[in-house]
């Protein structure tokens, strides 16, 4: 189900600072991970929004090879409101996400994206990196205020069916999307579907949208690993570079000028 863990962990790295904080939204603490690159220096930043599974360890290490990279990285909880799962089955990981509301979580997206622009050493550039879930809610937060400077999505749901407590389809708001957009899928990722991916392509398109889309044929849901020996990884390599360069070939544009 997505990234349950973290089978292999960058390990400690001199070259960054790690510290776990905590900001508000009104009375509400948000516990968060942030990483940076060690030393004085300005960079742009990157908020990573986990999947269903919460803030777990893949997500952390995946915050700090962020920061090892160059980028001022955080990854935040957005289940706090909906507290920890009940217990670590599907059943109980579904449950929790069935009771979170979209629109408190996108708040509380907004208030990541603020903290992070203003970080001491940060450029003012924030981009989003998602994983499922948090793929969708990067595609959603980049047709919003405070507006990231780029959005990636992996494996992102464009159109699931829409509930009370999830009531927003980036499908839907694809005219109103701002921030360029990279996003990838499996072409056998049948959780999302195919169809609903074309369907926002095309959607994107006729907006005039700034975006890409990669499909890796073959792929199927939740195919990041850093795993050499992963069947996926020759993918999740390619994937990986890809956000890389499109994540500093974007918020160097963007820090242009500020």
């Amino acid at each position: 189900m997505c990234h349950a863990e973290n089978s292999t962990p960058a390990g400690r790295n001199p070259a960054i600072d790690e510290n776990r904080v905590e900001f508000m939204v009104g009375d509400l603490a948000i516990p968060a991970l942030q990483a940076a690159p060690a030393g004085a220096g300005r960079y742009p930043a990157v908020l990573v929004l986990h999947d269903i599974n919460g803030m777990n360890a893949f997500y952390e290490d995946l915050t700090r090879r962020l920061a090892a990279e160059g980028f001022v990285a955080m990854v935040q909880d957005l289940f706090v409101r909906e507290g920890p799962s009940s217990e670590p089955t599907p059943e109980a990981i579904r449950a929790r996400r069935a009771r979170m509301d979209q629109r408190h979580a996108l708040d509380d997206i907004a208030r990541g994206i603020e903290t992070l622009a203003s970080h001491p050493l940060g450029d003012g550039t924030v981009g989003t990196i998602g994983f499922c879930m948090g793929g969708t809610f990067a595609m959603l937060a980049g047709a919003r205020d405070p507006l990231p400077d780029a959005s990636v999505a992996f494996y992102g749901f464009p159109a699931q069916a829409a509930t009370e407590k999830a009531p927003l389809l980036p499908l839907a708001e694809a005219s109103s999307l701002r921030s360029p957009l990279l996003a990838l899928w499996g072409d056998q990722d049948h959780a999302v579907g195919m169809d609903t991916v074309e369907a926002y392509r095309a959607a994107l398109a006729e907006a005039d949208r700034q975006f890409e889309f990669v499909i890796y044929p073959g792929a199927g849901h939740g195919f990041l690993t850093f795993d050499p020996q992963a069947p996926a990884f020759p993918d999740a390599a390619d994937a990986w570079d890809r956000t890389l360069a499109f994540l500093r070939e974007t918020l160097a544009h963007a820090a242009v000028g500020r």
